[in-house]
């Protein structure tokens, strides 16, 4: 059994969830925790609040604290497509406009028609740069965005679905860049994060560094699908990811909405709350457009079928976000995710620091998420 100290709030009738979290740690689970943090929404009412364990692995562990933030890889995602709809919900964006419209050079190389839409479902055949790059080539923003606006893509626009792991943050952050006139961090900060003081960010200060979380990476790589097509695969091997990087402070620093967004668990789900129109960010109209599938087809990385929505994954299938099929969010490499069930009105936000090999399904997560429901089966 595990002995960490769970730290936070929580309401009494979610005490078989905290269970749950604090079992997380255990030495025999399928991925022991080090440290980490996990926040509920219920019906408007934030019912958990908990962190354990430590967030440095030097010789002198800092225990887990309240404000303990850590790169949440893909979970970024999510927050990055909360910025673009709140840009269709100000008239500033739609869906339906082409690329080009907001970024004229994304024309070139037969480009010309694809849409926003078909960037944010990932289905715009720029899932990968063409050209070898390093891993430290992504902390040049300018660089990244010309090479993909002058890259052919690597399937017929809307013809498959391959999830753009990195380049996903360049396009999105470059058309928010176009039509905002500031960079998808700073607007993230400004428009949604400071006004509400929420903790999560897109490009991290250095003077926020020292709460930041030591990553740790997986103790084995992650399970690839058989046969994968050559440009997925070029999507995860150029360049190929390091987490040991993302520690660096360079890239700490960076802007990288696909992967680099650094949070509490708090703030994650605090985010996925203004998914909810009653909470004034988003119209029930906007909501209901960023939430259409449009696309169900397996994805060409992934190796399953995924049903996307405009940057986010709908749960149509009952088999990532618990059984309501409504719900909707991302999840991150090494186990983070954030979602939002708008039929029982819960959202959620997960942390650690130990990352799983996992690219879907993390055991940690799936747990909270089963004893989320079961409580609440309890209270209604």
């Amino acid at each position: 059994m595990s002995i960490v100290k769970v730290a936070g709030s929580w309401d009494a009738k979610f005490e078989p969830l905290v269970a749950a979290f604090k079992s997380n740690f255990d030495a025999q689970s399928a991925t022991p925790e080090q440290g980490a943090g996990f926040a509920l929404f219920h019906q408007g009412k934030l019912v958990v609040d908990i962190y354990a364990g430590t967030y440095s692995q030097s010789e002198a562990k800092k225990v887990w604290q309240e404000n303990t933030i850590v790169n949440v890889f893909s979970t970024t995602k999510g927050v990055a497509a909360l910025c673009v709809a709140h840009l269709v919900e100000r008239g500033l964006l739609e869906y339906s406009d082409k690329v080009a419209k907001h970024w004229p050079e994304f024309a070139a190389n037969g480009k010309q028609d694809i849409t926003i839409a078909q960037v944010l479902s990932h289905q715009s055949g720029l899932n990968a740069f063409e050209e070898p790059i390093a891993m430290e080539g992504l902390l040049d923003w300018d660089d990244c965005c010309q090479k993909l606006a002058a890259q052919a893509p690597f399937f017929p626009p809307g013809s498959r679905t391959c999830y753009q792991a990195v380049t996903f943050g360049f396009l999105v952050g470059e058309i928010v860049r176009r039509a905002a006139g500031v960079t998808l961090g700073e607007y993230l900060n400004t428009e949604i994060c400071q006004p509400r003081n929420i903790d999560f960010q897109i490009g991290l200060p250095e003077n926020q560094h020292e709460r930041a979380a030591d990553l740790l990476p997986p103790t084995r790589a992650p399970y690839m699908p058989k046969n994968m097509p050559a440009h997925a695969l070029t999507g995860m091997t150029n360049p190929l990811l390091r987490a040991d990087f993302m520690l660096t402070p360079q890239a700490r620093e960076a802007e990288l909405p696909a992967i680099n967004g650094h949070g509490t668990a708090k703030a994650i789900a605090n985010l996925y709350e203004l998914y909810r129109p009653e909470n004034g960010l988003l119209s029930a109209d906007t909501l209901a457009q960023t939430t259409e599938v449009n696309s169900s087809r397996t994805d060409d990385l992934l190796g399953l079928p995924v049903h996307w929505g405009m940057g986010l994954v709908v749960n149509a299938l009952g088999n990532t976000y618990g059984k309501e099929p409504s719900t909707f969010g991302h999840s991150g490499w090494g186990g983070s995710f954030g979602c939002h069930d708008p039929v029982n009105k819960l959202s959620f936000g997960y942390i650690c620091s130990q990352m799983s090999p996992d690219l879907v399904g993390d055991a940690r997560s799936q747990s909270l998420i089963e004893q989320a429901y079961a409580c609440i089966g309890e209270i209604a």
